[in-house]
């Protein structure tokens, strides 16, 4: 019964110490990684869109609209390899000028070091409120304007040649441009193409 009560021996102490340890790394173990934050901006600086053979002349346009445009979405990362890392956890719904003179960070996430080569946008919702300094053809056009969503969402890549290093923090604008895609409104729907919307929204390194 006393012989039961003796420690164990060195040898079987020293081998659980060395399990102890190594479980302790695991809980540390992982690659270098950096932070990403992004910023939303309804329009970072209008630019008149390009002329086509079919479009109304630029001086019918207007190039300076006001109102607000709010939008649901979520974001991630396109590795070299094609995997996403999100920025975001879930949908998120921002509401910006379209002006541009107030930005949202609409996220702010640590990952991965490494080279990424675009960001993954999907647009659930596009809600648009033009409230003056929009006109077609020579009519003002105010109120709702729909951004036509075929499916559900609204999904695309923009490319990137972004480089994150151990601990670096790097920032992102998403500029909706919104003065460049409203310039493609049908007033007599109020609506525009999502092509003209996704060709309108740029991504850049802040």
């Amino acid at each position: 019964m006393i012989r039961n009560l003796l420690p164990a021996p060195a040898h079987l102490l020293g081998a659980v110490l060395l399990v102890a340890i190594v479980g302790c790394g695991n809980l540390t173990a992982g690659g270098a990684t950096g932070e990403a934050y992004v910023v939303l901006s309804g329009d970072g600086g209008f630019t008149p869109a390009a002329t086509s053979a079919v479009g109304p002349a630029p001086s019918s346009h207007s190039g300076s609209p006001e109102g607000e445009i709010e939008v649901e979405l979520t974001l991630a990362l396109v590795s070299e390899d094609g995997d996403l890392v999100p920025l975001t956890d879930s949908e998120v719904r921002v509401r910006v000028d379209l002006g541009g003179v107030r930005e949202s960070e609409i996220a702010d996430q640590v990952v991965p070091a490494a080279r990424y080569i675009g960001l993954r946008l999907v647009f659930i919702e596009i809600e648009v409120e033009v409230d003056a300094g929009l006109i077609i053809n020579g009519t003002p056009v105010t109120g709702a304007i729909d951004v036509e969503l075929e499916d559900i969402s609204l999904t695309f890549t923009k490319l990137l040649d972004l480089s994150i290093g151990d601990y670096d923090r790097v920032g992102l604008t998403v500029d909706l441009n919104a003065a460049d895609w409203l310039q493609a409104v049908d007033p007599a729907t109020a609506s525009v193409d999502p092509q003209d919307f996704v060709d309108g929204v740029t991504v850049s390194v802040r």
